[in-house]
């Protein structure tokens, strides 16, 4: 009996024995190394990069027609100094709706009773940043090999510094926080958008002099590459 006793004991030991061993050997868990933030950057737009404002374009006293919304759109905007760029974006507006002979004083050719105004001089000042933040409420890009997923969190205009003081260079300045990848989490991003040299009827090649001008539509302004930029940090 003691022998079977002895043997018993013997063979519930090996299996403890064993893992005693393996534990032993293996050593304690690895750490996984944290991957480190993605370098600033501060990027230039490169020239080519176009905004093209809903048709015929934007004037003093705007256009008129039956739909509620109006929309501006951008080109690819790429970078002088950085690789990478922002694809093409839609910023969409609210129209303002016509009263008739009551007519909103922001939207001087909305005078048809139940058709819509846009792209006035007024819509432009009162309503852009705002479009802007809620049409672009995330926004991707790439610079340097890194592509970012933000969330714009507003978006204002001004006129001249830090675009250009002597011509009134109107620019818009879109401010965001990085969402991903998990290693820039908290970062912040800024755009400012310069608005240029321009097209369309009676303009004079400059959206400065010719904003709010009377007899002049501008169809499309050109990102102005001389003051825009964007950067990470």
């Amino acid at each position: 009996m003691r022998r079977k006793f002895l043997l018993s004991v013997a063979a519930l030991s090996l299996p403890l024995a064993s893992i005693a061993l393996l534990t032993a050997t293996a050593g304690p868990a690895s750490a996984k190394t944290p991957v480190p933030p993605d370098p600033p950057a501060n990027c230039n737009v490169a020239a080519g990069a176009f905004v093209t404002f809903a048709a015929p374009g934007l004037s003093n006293p705007g256009s008129e027609g039956t739909s509620k919304t109006s929309t501006t759109t951008t080109n690819t905007v790429s970078f002088s100094n950085c690789t990478g760029s922002v694809g093409g974006q839609t910023i969409t507006t609210k129209n303002v709706k016509c009263k008739g002979a009551d007519n909103p004083t922001s939207n001087p050719a909305c005078t048809v009773k139940g058709d819509y105004g846009y792209g006035s001089t007024a819509n432009f000042i009162t309503s852009g940043g705002s479009s802007i933040t809620k049409s672009l409420k995330k926004l991707s890009f790439t610079v340097n090999g890194v592509t970012y997923g933000t969330k714009t969190t507003n978006a204002a205009e001004f006129v001249g510094a830090p675009c250009n003081v002597a011509t009134s260079e109107v620019g818009f300045s879109i401010q965001g926080a990085v969402k991903t990848p998990k290693q820039d989490k908290g970062q912040t991003t800024a755009f400012t958008v310069c608005l240029g040299a321009d097209t369309g009827p009676g303009t004079t090649g400059s959206f400065g002099a010719d904003f709010g001008a009377n007899g002049i539509t501008i169809a499309t302004t050109e990102i102005d590459p001389a003051y825009s930029v964007v950067t990470v940090s």
